[in-house]
Order: C-alpha cells, then sequence, then structure tokens
C-alpha cells in the first residue's frame, strides 16, 4: 500500500471562473512543487483538458484521475471521477448533450479555452460550461456510473452549489462513497461517510491548499472506492 497525498479538484483554463495560467504543464509544475502525488482536473461539464494534464502527469510521474464537475438540475455540484480519458470524455459528451445552448460572454464569465501542452490554443469552447445540465441529480450520478465513474456531492458543506443548500441532506438512493467537504466543519448530515478534502483550484496559488491523503495500492477509481470503503487496510485518512 501507498500513502497518496492527493488534490482531487483542480480546473483548469477551460473553465471560465479558472485563471488562464491554468495551463497544463503549469498544474502539473505547481502539483509537484507542492509535494503532490495525486491530482484529478475537474472541469465545469467538461474533461476537454483532462487527458492533456494527464499525459504530461504520467511523463512527471504524477498520479492522474480524469474528472469532471457535474452542475445538476438543481444547481448541485457534482464530481465524476473516471480511469481514463476514453471514459471521461464518453461521460463529458453525454453530459453535453444536456448543457443549454447559452453562449459564453468571456466578459461576464471569462474565456474558456482549450491548449496544448505548450499553451497554443486549439479551439474556445462555445458553450457556457457553468450552467446546469437539465439533468436530476439522481440522473448525473446514473450517467457517471455508466461509464464506470465514480460519483461524489462536491463541496456539501458550501451555500453555493453545495448538495445540502440545494436539497437540504443527501438522498439515501445516491448512496455516494465519499462527500467532499470545502471548509473546517463536517455537517451533521454527512454520517459516517468519509470526507475527501480537495482546493477547487482556480488558479495556479490554490493548488494543494486543502489536500486528502490517501491509502490505496494504486491510482484508480476502484482503488478510491476500496480506500473509502477500508477495504484490506486502505484508508481515507482525511
Amino acid at each position: 500500500m501507498r500513502r497518496f497525498v492527493a488534490d482531487l479538484h483542480i480546473h483548469t483554463c477551460l473553465s471560465p471562473c479558472g485563471s488562464l495560467d491554468m495551463a497544463p504543464r503549469a498544474i502539473v509544475d505547481t502539483a509537484l512543487a507542492k509535494g503532490l502525488d495525486l491530482i484529478a482536473i475537474t472541469d465545469h461539464n467538461s474533461c476537454a483538458m483532462a487527458a492533456t494534464v494527464g499525459r504530461i502527469a504520467a511523463e512527471r510521474g504524477l498520479g492522474f484521475l480524469h474528472g469532471i464537475e457535474f452542475q445538476t438540475a438543481e444547481e448541485v455540484h457534482v464530481l465524476g471521477y473516471f480511469d481514463d480519458a476514453d471514459r471521461c470524455r464518453a461521460a463529458a459528451t453525454e453530459a453535453y448533450s444536456y448543457l443549454p445552448d447559452h453562449r459564453n460572454d468571456p466578459l461576464a464569465f471569462g474565456d474558456q479555452v482549450i491548449v496544448d501542452e505548450h499553451e497554443t490554443i486549439l479551439r474556445i469552447e462555445p458553450k457556457l460550461l457553468v450552467n446546469s445540465l437539465t439533468l436530476t441529480i439522481e440522473e448525473v450520478f446514473a450517467l457517471i456510473r455508466r461509464h464506470a465513474g465514480l460519483a461524489v456531492p462536491a463541496h456539501i458543506d458550501r451555500e453555493a452549489f453545495g448538495i445540502i443548500a440545494q436539497l437540504g441532506f443527501i438522498h439515501d438512493n445516491l448512496r455516494p462513497a465519499l462527500v467532499e467537504v470545502a471548509g473546517e466543519t463536517v455537517p451533521s448530515t454527512v454520517g459516517d461517510v468519509p470526507i475527501l478534502r480537495s482546493s477547487d483550484a482556480h488558479s495556479l496559488e490554490e493548488i494543494g491548499r486543502r489536500t486528502t491523503t490517501i491509502v490505496m495500492d494504486a491510482v484508480s477509481v476502484r482503488e478510491l472506492r476500496w480506500a473509502a470503503a477500508g477495504v484490506n487496510s486502505r484508508a481515507i485518512l482525511g
């Protein structure tokens, strides 16, 4: 078993609220400089940048999970983690068809640029990504699971886009293996569900400001799920 210091909620320059400094190589360099062993890219309703960051992470020996931060019809943020680019891309493609066709206004929301490893702009995403899908939270969980992913309610202790503020509680039928908490206080409604702490970084300085130490045998969605369940000495240590 190995201990991974993980930050599993990082945005890139694709997210309109993210800094344009959040380019693939800069993210990986910053994560390594801050002593991280594992990161996940979780842009809003898209994973168009994840594969590029993942390739650089693999070259540098940094653990990596592909991710998406989905926004449900109830305005709840849900993190979806996937083992590879193909599964993540398939989930993102399905979700994109449920994203309203509202054009992004860069002056109001920020740029949504997709770049390569050399920071060359490949294209600009026209749809506003920080918008709610026309899918309920149950449907988003089902979508993530259809593509062999792990669904984690994001920053559940926040007023904005947190499941408890938006819905009042965590539905029993969702049964998340993990929940993410942004602050120091864990809501009492969480019960004994393991806690993930991540940075929700939108700038390089924010990467690694909150981390979780995860004990597992390797980097995979299954191992993360087993760590949450405490299988064979795996653990989420906070």
